[in-house]
């Protein structure tokens, strides 16, 4: 009987002991680098020090009080954008921040995002994406020393969406267009999902992976961002505002977006075709 107790004591420590192994590996596999949601705040105005608390260091940031956090009916406590009528650039509308990430030659960037009934597109406007160099390829800098490049996304006239793109052979003074084959329209989520990995030496051999809806909607393989070991990817880059940098790109009415749950992530999401 002595025997028999001891036996299943040790098969219990020994099931025991796996479990907690298996949770432990599972903790140290996480493949998630940077994850936002805005569960833990309070619904009104959304400040710097709130962004200091929910995502830690920033390089710099620009909010300006043209954030909030509200109660959507799907996503819980989402973060409200403003774009108010008249505005053209992150400066007057819109907000801005420069997360650093680990640096790193692949990610995964993805997040929810939903344009409020009314909202106007006007000529078109810029959203968050992954960048090598923070802001820095942005606004006609050019990345000839293949040091650095941007891929943030832009809706378009309209609600069409694109990649806005800087990078080493980038053709155009004010960025290259990847066409998504897309449009969004107001008043409903969607989930857009971006996947980058990066060339080697001088190779044209990196990856762009776009999914709208879990949907594939471009796939590129032939693509050189930068000249490695330069241009890591190293930046989240939150950028929303209209623009271009004329009047014809304002809103003709305050307009919003709502946005939720960013993922950074060296591993591919859940639920993609």
């Amino acid at each position: 009987m002595k025997t028999l107790k001891y036996s299943i004591l040790l098969a219990v420590l020994l099931v025991s002991s796996c479990s907690k192994k298996i949770i432990q590996e599972t903790n140290s596999n996480d493949k998630v680098v940077f994850h936002w949601n805005l569960e833990k705040n309070d619904v009104g105005n959304y400040t710097d020090e709130d962004l200091g608390k929910d995502i830690g260091k920033v390089n710099w940031k620009l909010l300006e009080d043209r954030a909030t956090i509200e109660e959507d009916a799907i996503h819980g406590k989402v973060l409200k954008v403003k774009f108010p009528k008249g505005t053209v650039g992150p400066k007057q509308g819109g907000i801005q921040f420069d997360k650093p990430l680990a640096k790193a030659t692949e990610y995964y960037l993805d997040y929810y995002v939903k344009f409020k009934e009314g909202f106007d597109f006007a000529l078109g406007g810029k959203l968050p994406g992954l960048t090598s160099g923070g802001e820095k390829y942005t606004g006609g800098t050019h990345p000839t020393n293949g040091e650095g490049w941007s891929a943030r996304y832009m809706w378009r006239k309209d609600g069409e969406m694109i990649v806005y793109f800087y990078f080493v052979d980038m053709e155009h003074r004010w960025g290259d267009i990847v066409d998504m084959s897309t449009s969004f329209k107001t008043g409903e989520w969607h989930r857009i999902t971006q996947h980058l990995k990066m060339n080697t030496g001088k190779k044209a051999n990196g990856i762009m992976e776009i999914w709208v809806d879990a949907k594939k909607v471009v796939d590129k393989t032939t693509i050189r961002y930068r000249f490695a070991p330069l241009g890591e990817i190293d930046s989240f880059y939150f950028s929303t505002f209209h623009g271009g940098n004329t009047v014809d790109w304002a809103p003709q009415n305050d307009s919003y977006i709502y946005f939720d749950d960013f993922k950074v992530s060296t591993q591919k999401p859940n639920g993609l075709d």
